[in-house]
């Protein structure tokens, strides 16, 4: 797995790969130190997120901001991450995603090790990022990564024109040493 600096000419070829995900399981509260109580849902679903592909562009030309695929040896894109340095000197992971047909080899803990390393060269306070109560295998992924669970919020989808039953934003935060 290689992992290197996208460029906008990366973008295009993004939109070909399947980011969605199967939703069989959901996170409830009380989101209290990391805890989640995991419940299997009796009608799974599929989630798919719109691609932003100026957002992405953008992270591919600002300073503070950093945009890496994964590529399998024969070049097919297995994920990307997007990053971005705030003034609370905290880095954001805005996105990471990885293909549906690659998933399961590493790609998210190299693509989230890339953003660790940026993060310490730029002498960032933590990293931080938000997902979805839905999304318990990237929960699960970022407590295991070291990332704390620090709040959530019950309200951030409802004006979604389609929200989601049962979505909660969850906001995880990894504090970085020294």
């Amino acid at each position: 797995m290689l992992i290197r600096k996208g460029t906008a000419a990366d973008l295009l070829p993004l939109e070909k790969c399947d980011f969605s995900f199967n939703v069989n399981h959901i996170a409830r509260g009380p989101f209290i130190d990391s805890e989640l109580r995991i419940e299997s849902l009796s009608e799974p679903f599929i989630k798919t997120y719109e691609l932003d592909l100026q957002t992405l562009e953008d992270h591919c030309v600002k300073p503070d901001a950093l945009f890496l695929l994964a590529e399998t040896g024969e070049r097919d894109i297995a994920g990307f991450i997007t990053a971005s340095l705030h003034n609370s000197h905290i880095v954001s992971i805005d996105y990471l995603a990885t293909d549906s047909a690659l998933r399961r080899h590493g790609a998210a803990r190299k693509l989230m090790s890339a953003v660790h390393r940026w993060a310490e060269e730029k002498k960032a306070a933590g990293l931080r990022l938000e997902t979805q109560n839905v999304n318990v295998p990237a929960c699960l992924f970022y407590r295991q990564y070291g990332f704390e669970l620090a709040g959530y919020d019950r309200y951030l989808y409802d004006a979604l024109p389609q929200p989601e039953k049962d979505e909660v934003a969850l906001f995880w935060y990894y504090r970085m040493a020294g």
